[in-house]
């Protein structure tokens, strides 16, 4: 699912800066690009009622681990994963000890 949203966003970003105007992006002092990471990406399900950020699940993760919101958010989003047993971040899906991958932040 993570490599589905990931190729959205990318291509929702070139149709961004083919018809970006930079009048508006002077205006705004930023990027028009959208990324997870900064909340500009909201997911959700119109059938099933629900939407989500990064943003909002960074917000309870922080509190609960006592780390900063933003960097929770750079790890709920890419190429992360959480070792449980180690208690660490990877950038690989491998985990110290046996031969079960370890799942995607975002997952």
């Amino acid at each position: 699912m993570y490599q589905t949203f990931l190729r959205v966003i990318e291509n929702v970003n070139v149709i961004i800066s083919t018809y970006e105007d930079e009048e508006m992006q002077k205006a705004l002092n930023e990027s028009l690009q959208v990324n997870p990471e900064n909340g500009t990406v909201a997911f959700g399900s119109a059938l099933f009622g629900w939407a989500f950020t990064i943003t909002m699940f960074a917000k309870v993760y922080a509190k609960k681990f006592g780390i900063e919101k933003q960097k929770m958010k750079e790890k709920l989003w890419g190429d992360n994963y959480f070792d449980q047993k180690g208690k660490k971040w990877k950038g690989h899906n491998k985990a110290d000890e046996g031969d079960t991958p370890l799942k995607r932040a975002f997952v």
